[in-house]
């Protein structure tokens, strides 16, 4: 399996390898060691898409070379370019779209076994997902951490986001499944969920009441024995409630952390965006959650060069990131996609170089904040979750195992890492002291 894209794409990867495994298919380490490989693809955005394509066209020239037997694509690239995939790659065995996977391992097995995948195509996708489609699954992640899915979809009408026509709109999991997800996740030794979706915060509103019950399951997740963090990513701006921030503050389980991802603070950009909040609302939320929850670590996305982005819009979004200081911050040059409604905007798109050079110059104030904050922690105590090890150059000819872990205000895969030494176990908490700064990450004893 090769999973790429999101970690929501990951949940995907890992229930489809958990009905393999069910299946009694060995599941290889190593792509030289597979008869079949299964690429899970993203379709998100051109960088994503160009990934996807090159891992396809990789994998399937180790097929002619005669090195594995078959090559199947699933996932949102197939999803939603499956009929031109199919034309396009006609070594791949089979390109599916989104679903629960159930009968792919049927379909490995087949090809394995030197079967003709065309035969079987009306059958290999599955049935469409349920609520319980991810209570079981292979878990991709290390030991320490592991993504929670709790919803799917979105109802939201960005203008720049193809999601909703890849995934369809929110379809909430329930309380009880979510709560037995995480049970099984802690039996099996896992200490922090990760909670994912198109929209944290509109988890409920798609039930009957159109209630938001993000705050609700966070306080049912805290009594699941075993689990000692959960982290909120995905949070969309004017819809984190008191109720939330108060799970934030409070909850001794739910770390005061949040990923909100406000794309943009010039109004004429969320107007054009279709973000459905005005600058004055995103100011309010992020000097709310200051306010609400001392001591939050607030990670947040921007989008730069959208069509119509003036310098003076750029320049408040610059203002933005040096006046509220996020500790975490994430920026993406604009992807123009076929099909949503930017695509089809006459504004003025903005040149390429011009666009590198806001991404560089938000990147460089965000690193310099980041860089201050870390400075100001050496000397301080803080804990410390391990995900793993990393091999460490000591001199041209010696390498070290460390360890590598995260505070609370650090997500897996996308914030900054504590730099340990020593081998300590994934899943293992630990007491640090700050001794230096890497860059973006902290060096610990």
């Amino acid at each position: 399996m090769i999973s790429l894209g999101c970690p929501k794409n990951l949940v995907d990867s890992e229930v489809l390898l958990g009905h393999a495994a069910r299946d009694g298919l060995l599941i290889a380490r190593d792509v030289e060691d597979a008869d079949v490989v299964v690429i899970n693809t993203c379709g998100f955005i051109d960088s994503a898409k160009e990934e996807s394509i090159d891992t396809i066209l990789e994998i399937s020239e180790l097929k002619k070379q005669g090195k594995i037997r078959g090559v199947v694509v699933v996932g949102c690239l197939s999803q939603r370019y499956g009929d031109e995939l199919r034309k396009e790659l006609p070594e791949v065995d089979a390109i599916l779209g989104l679903s629960d996977y159930s009968k792919v391992p049927q379909l490995l097995r087949h090809i394995a076994l030197g079967g003709d995948a065309r035969f079987v195509a009306s059958a290999q996708g599955g049935s469409l997902k349920d609520a319980r489609s991810d209570t079981s699954r292979l878990v991709l992640t290390p030991r320490s951490y592991a993504y929670l899915r709790i919803g799917e979809g979105c109802d939201h009408v960005c203008t720049f986001c193809a999601i909703p026509s890849i995934r369809g709109k929110q379809r909430s999991k329930p309380i009880e499944v979510l709560v037995e997800e995480a049970k099984g996740l802690a039996q099996g030794g896992v200490k922090e969920l990760v909670l994912v979706a198109e929209d944290s915060t509109a988890y409920g509103m798609d039930w009957s009441g159109r209630q938001r019950r993000l705050a609700d399951l966070l306080a049912a997740l805290g009594e699941v024995d075993g689990i000692e963090w959960i982290r909120v990513l995905y949070a969309y701006p004017h819809t984190v409630s008191s109720k939330i921030t108060a799970q934030l503050r409070d909850n001794p389980k739910v770390v005061p952390y949040i990923d909100i991802p406000v794309q943009h603070i010039a109004a004429p950009m969320l107007r054009a965006m279709k973000r459905g909040v005005s600058s004055e609302q995103v100011r309010g939320i992020l000097d709310r959650l200051r306010d609400e929850v001392p001591g939050i670590a607030v990670r947040s996305t921007f989008i730069v060069g959208f069509p119509g982005e003036t310098e003076q819009d750029f320049e408040e979004l610059l203002a933005l990131t040096e006046s509220y200081r996020f500790e975490r911050l994430g920026v993406f040059p604009y992807s123009d996609e076929e099909g949503t409604p930017a695509h089809e905007l006459g504004a003025e798109r903005v040149p390429e170089d011009v666009v590198a050079q806001r991404v560089e110059a938000i990147m460089l104030a965000s690193r310099r904040i980041i860089e201050e904050r870390n400075a100001s922690l050496v000397g301080t105590r803080m804990r410390v979750l391990v995900d793993g090890l990393s091999e460490t150059s000591i001199d041209a000819d010696t390498t070290a195992l460390r360890s590598i872990g995260r505070t609370f205000a650090d997500a897996p895969e996308i914030d900054c890492n504590v730099l340990l030494r020593g081998e300590h176990t994934s899943g293992t908490f630990l007491d640090v002291t700050v001794s230096g700064v890497d860059g973006y990450d902290l060096l610990a004893e």
